[in-house]
């Protein structure tokens, strides 16, 4: 699988299944779609709480870095991103943005 077809395999689940959100960023606000559930009870580790919640993002267009402290608006309401973002990477290029939010 090429990272270009990863990508194309995210953005069309996102499109299908996603929902809208705005990246609040340094740079200015940046609306998108993304996946976005609570955690898991086994995922609960460390600094992890039961009200957070996991946004994945398309790297596609993401001129603007997205790092802890940022803002996402989900459905109205705005949460703190906790952690730099889990890039996911396929052949050395960016297929898959995660976060951990809460609030």
């Amino acid at each position: 699988m090429t990272p270009a077809c990863a990508i194309q395999m995210l953005e069309r689940q996102l499109a299908t299944h996603g929902q809208n959100v705005t990246l609040k960023l340094a740079g200015g606000d940046v609306e998108a779609r993304a996946f976005v559930r609570g955690m898991k009870p086994d995922e609960l580790t460390g600094d992890l709480k039961q009200n957070d919640r996991k946004v994945t993002l398309s790297p596609s267009g993401r001129t603007k870095e997205i790092a802890a402290l940022d803002t996402v608006v989900i459905a109205g309401r705005d949460c703190m991103v906790e952690f730099d973002p889990d890039v996911v990477l396929l052949n050395d290029q960016p297929v898959r943005i995660n976060l951990v939010v809460r609030g």
